[in-house]
């Protein structure tokens, strides 16, 4: 076999994977909003906004736990911040991380969740839950961590964009 076709053989398995990861993330949006349906359904409204606070609660308190596991260190806010850029990168959202001064903010400027959101008919109604999956994932790793939302896209900012410093 020549170098040629092994490029293209890569080429096409790096092609399937992203394909397969990209059905991965609507399969996972569908998940979401199908259980957020059910809740809706029988519950109430109501009752499947609060369950989905919730629900990013516990995600986050997952989130922080792994971050520490791995060897995260509590005390590095700007690794804190990359990391959370990475696990948005990963879920198909636009991220990266700026510093002002001694805070480091996360700032999304595309997500695919405000689509699934839209589509499942409950628009804009995505950042009480990433609200509480920062603030948790944050508390987790370190309680001096502090989370301020600045911006939102569902609100019709350019930007999620969301605050990280240290309390003393």
């Amino acid at each position: 076999m020549n170098t040629t076709q092994s490029g293209d053989d890569l080429a096409k398995r790096l092609n399937r994977t992203e394909r397969d990861w990209q059905s991965m993330q609507r399969i996972c949006h569908d998940f979401f909003h199908g259980w957020r349906r059910v809740v809706a359904d029988h519950y109430g409204e109501a009752a499947a906004r609060q369950l989905e606070v919730e629900f990013y609660g516990r995600i986050g308190l997952g989130t922080g736990a792994m971050y520490l596991q791995r060897g995260g260190s509590p005390d590095d806010l700007e690794k804190v911040v990359f990391t959370l850029v990475r696990a948005s990168e990963v879920m198909g959202e636009t991220a990266h991380l700026e510093r002002d001064g001694d805070d480091v903010l996360l700032v999304h400027t595309a997500c695919p969740w405000q689509d699934s959101f839209r589509a499942s008919g409950i628009p804009d109604q995505c950042q009480a839950g990433c609200d509480n999956w920062f603030g948790t994932t944050a508390a987790s790793i370190s309680p001096r961590i502090k989370v301020v939302t600045e911006s939102a896209l569902p609100a019709g900012d350019r930007s999620c964009t969301r605050r990280f410093s240290r309390t003393p």
